[in-house]
């Protein structure tokens, strides 16, 4: 807010008041004498005249005696406050060795490394130099008339160059960004402090408020809680986080070198805070050519497998600078023994995968560590490996098939089940329920059981048929095969005891024929809709018929759906496999993830090869999704037995097995017939809460009601 104010500063003191009003006063009794004498020589009218002017002299002259002044004053509330956000992951540690000269100069300008009167103007020279591929001049001839002594000023200069140069190098991208902060009296910290309140954050994977005055501290060692080896740019862009304020939030400043591997929406972030008049302005650290790195930047791979199956340790590397040079990645660790594994890839662009299968022949736990020798010229040395572990355990799968006649699907999904060492047998049978099926009265019974036996009340679990398994896979149902107490005992395996629940479509009931409130929770598709392409006819092979089915990039990463150990020939793998004539599509719901869509040509709409996400989510077949602490999967299909046209088992029974191993991944490795238990996750981030999961069995349960753990 903007006043002005008109004082008499002649007023501030008494002695000068008086002097003033004494000489006014006098000036006064002279005027008043020289007009009595004026009125025997002159005009009235003249003396009168003669009169005012002499009195708007003497006010004038009483004005500057009392020394007038007029005060602008300008008041500023700072109601409003500035973040200001600063990376300090790990990869804020680095030194960009490979920055031109041009750079390095821009940055030692910046945090005052160099400059001064008279050198600012020779340092942006030698920049432009640079820029333009030139060799910078040292010293003007105006500098020095004399050759040698122009020789010797070049000389020293140069040497002072690369010191600076060198110096440069020496300083992480975190601690240019500390300098420009806190250092000098131009810091940006103190010149924001004179227009807001200034909110200091410091963020990695997560982010907390920071004191201004301890920056260099903080910088030094970050504290654990912000997860250093992470970063989310996000943290710091959502308001009243990490410490909330009363003020009006108008602004954040961003430091950080642009690195974001949380896989979280921070652009959206900042849009929002744009839309609340509060802008994010970017400083980015870094040079803007590309650096030369190798590095293991993620593993997937499965943290419990079962004995003698084929675990796939997938790895993916940064590669930037060493495209087209051949590069050895080795596996070394495993069982006692084991020899290193060593494979050589030749990258073409700055991200390359790798992968490696696990030996599972013994049982316990492997630690493994995959790395890459480091090369000259890279930035970071300390990013060429990375450590993991393996837990190999002796179990199996118990999986219930339950379907409503023996229709093609379940005939070949109960053989590959059947022939599985590690799916759980009873009496040497799958444990199966198939409610209408043919009796000829030749056997006492028909082959399956046809009743799944259902306790009268829900909230009876020892007596669910579901209790004692970790697979439900539900075909063809009719509605009055299962009743709404079984949907309310299928939901409380999935959400209570942390079960699997496959849903494969079919042709007459299931899900359409349902009116059931329980699946209509279930189910992670909406506004199903009946695709049929065998109307057009049965000409051409079956790879040529139906519409195909195309993972996505998220089914592509899931275990169940590796055909290879390459992921280019798995691709491949795929896109050749026979297509469908039938299916339901649906849109996804929120918070479910699409493994596969129906692709092809119409009533599949926009959903070819590189459809985009939305068509993938509206044209969803194959859909996952997370129900209280268990699992579901949309089936749309009823024919994956079509895969093993010209192939026999391969791609059918190895899709069925992987997907019963998926349900039970996160099986405890220790325990005993009464508990399993262990940690949720067998890899915890720095800061994270490591989470313990026991499971009993209902049996026991009913048996000690008591129990405490």
């Amino acid at each position: 807010m903007v006043t002005r104010r008109l004082i008499f500063e002649g007023f501030d003191t008494v002695w000068g008041l008086v002097g003033t009003m004494a000489v006014v006063a006098a000036a006064l009794v002279l005027i008043a004498m020289l007009l009595r004498y004026e009125r025997r020589l002159a005009p009235r009218r003249v003396g009168n005249a003669l009169v005012a002017l002499r009195l708007i002299i003497l006010g004038l002259l009483a004005l500057v005696l009392l020394e007038p002044t007029l005060i602008r004053e300008q008041t500023r509330d700072h109601t409003a406050r500035i973040i200001v956000a600063l990376d300090l992951s790990e990869s804020m540690n680095t030194r960009d060795l490979h920055a031109t000269p041009a750079e390095k100069l821009r940055w030692a300008r910046a945090v005052k490394m160099v400059g001064g009167e008279g050198v600012d103007r020779r340092v942006q020279a030698w920049i432009e130099a640079y820029q333009s591929g030139r060799e910078p001049e040292l010293v003007d001839e105006s500098e020095a008339a004399d050759p040698e002594r122009r020789r010797r000023l070049a000389e020293i200069r140069q040497k002072n160059l690369d010191t600076m140069l060198e110096g440069v190098d020496e300083v992480s991208r975190k601690e240019l960004a500390r300098r420009i902060l806190s250092e000098g009296d131009e810091a940006l910290l103190k010149r924001l402090e004179e227009i807001a309140q200034v909110e200091v954050v410091v963020f990695g994977g997560k982010a907390e408020g920071a004191d201004a005055r301890t920056l260099t501290k903080i910088a030094a060692d970050p504290p654990q809680a912000i997860r250093p080896e992470a970063t989310d740019l996000s943290q710091p862009l959502v308001p009243n986080s990490p410490t909330a304020g009363t003020t009006q939030l108008i602004g954040v400043v961003l430091f950080t070198d642009g690195r974001d591997n949380a896989g979280r929406n921070a652009l959206g972030a900042a849009s929002r805070l744009g839309n609340l008049a509060a802008p994010v302005a970017p400083v980015i650290f870094g040079s803007l050519h590309r650096p030369k790195d190798l590095a293991i930047a993620s593993l997937e791979y499965p943290q419990t497998a079962f004995k003698d199956d084929n675990p796939l340790l997938k790895a993916k590397l940064v590669t930037a600078g060493f495209e087209s040079e051949p590069l050895e990645v080795v596996l070394e660790g495993g069982r006692d023994g084991d020899a290193p594994q060593t494979k050589t890839i030749v990258p073409d662009g700055p991200v390359s995968n790798v992968e490696f299968e696990l030996a599972a022949g013994e049982l316990g736990r492997f630690e493994y560590t995959l790395r890459t020798d480091v090369r000259p010229g890279e930035t970071r040395d300390d990013n060429n490996s990375k450590s993991f572990a393996l837990s190999i355990v002796d179990d199996k799968v118990r999986v219930l098939l339950v379907e409503g006649e023996a229709r093609w699907e379940f005939r070949f999904i109960a053989a590959a089940l059947s022939r599985d060492e590690r799916v759980q047998k009873v009496s040497g049978e799958l444990p199966t329920v198939v409610f209408r099926q043919p009796h000829m009265n030749v056997l006492p019974d028909t082959f399956f059981p046809r009743r799944l036996p259902l306790p009268a009340n829900a909230d009876d679990l020892e007596g669910s048929p579901f209790s004692e398994v970790d697979l439900v896979i539900l075909g063809d149902v009719a509605p009055g095969e299962l009743s709404e107490t079984g949907w309310q005992l299928l939901e409380k395996f999935v959400a209570e005891s942390g079960g699997t629940l496959v849903i494969s479509a079919g042709k007459n009931y299931m899900p359409l024929a349902y009116h059931s409130q329980t699946l209509e929770r279930l189910l992670p598709v909406s506004e199903l809709r009946p695709v049929n392409t065998a109307d057009g006819g049965h000409i051409g092979a079956p790879t040529e018929r139906g519409f195909p089915l195309v993972l996505t990039a998220n089914g592509e990463r899931e275990a169940m759906f590796q055909f290879d150990t390459d992921h280019a020939v798995n691709l491949e793998i795929w896109e050749g496999l026979p297509g469908h004539m039938w299916g339901l599509v649906g849109t996804a719901r929120p918070g479910a993830t699409v493994f596969a869509y129906a692709g092809g040509d119409p009533p599949v709409a926009n959903a070819g090869p590189g459809a985009g996400l939305e068509a993938e989510r509206q044209n969803a077949l194959i859909v996952h999704q997370h129900y209280g602490f268990g699992q579901i999967l949309w089936l749309g299909i009823d024919s994956t037995w079509r895969w093993r046209h010209r192939v026999g088992d391969d791609y059918h029974h190895r899709f069925w097995g992987q997907l019963g191993r998926w349900a039970a991944e996160n099986k405890a490795a220790a325990g005993n017939e009464f508990v399993k238990f262990g940690p949720v996750s067998g890899d915890i981030e720095v800061g994270d809460d490591a989470v313990i999961r026991a499971r009993w069995t209902h049996h026991f349960l009913s048996r000690y009601p008591n129990l405490k753990a």
